[in-house]
């Protein structure tokens, strides 16, 4: 499993358990309406520098959101607007933590990339099968779903479409 993959495999766990993890400047702070399994803690205290780096500074994260909802407010209705705002924060979270592919493997369904004929380009550097337009769609979903889980590990609300 990948790196930032096995963050977010946490991150959803803990959410499944009911908790959440929040950056709070250099250590991690979890909270849940009933304790967390031990494995569980284990695994998180094992992943903090991990986690660390994946969460850095909410804040920011929140912040950056409310300028997104502002702007896109401007020109689009509210329901839009805070769709657009969302997918703006899920671009950004991807394009600064999410899963990466060597240049001869398909992003969406892993297997090889023979010649470039048979490939997509894609704006984050990563390529899929050109003629199953299933890679693009499993790769599109899987890397919105990662960044979901983890803007939402940040302490951000999905839209209701988003929400697993």
């Amino acid at each position: 499993m990948h790196h930032n993959e096995a963050v977010i495999d946490l991150l959803a766990c803990v959410r499944q358990a009911g908790g959440t993890i929040r950056r709070h400047g250099d250590k991690i702070e979890l909270t849940a309406p009933a304790p967390l399994p031990p494995a569980l803690v284990a695994r998180i205290r094992a992943a903090k520098p991990a986690l660390l780096a994946v969460l850095n500074n909410p804040s920011d994260w929140h912040m950056r959101h409310q300028e997104a909802l502002a702007y896109w407010s401007i020109l689009h209705a509210p329901d839009e607007a805070v769709t657009l705002a969302w997918d703006e924060m899920q671009i950004r979270w991807h394009r600064l933590h999410g899963e990466r592919f060597p240049v001869g493997q398909c992003a969406g369904c892993g297997g090889e990339i023979r010649t470039a004929a048979v490939a997509l380009d894609l704006a984050d550097g990563t390529r899929v099968h050109l003629d199953d337009l299933r890679c693009l769609t499993r790769y599109g979903d899987r890397w919105r779903y990662a960044a979901t889980l983890a803007l939402v590990g940040l302490g951000m609300s999905a839209p209701a479409t988003e929400r697993s």
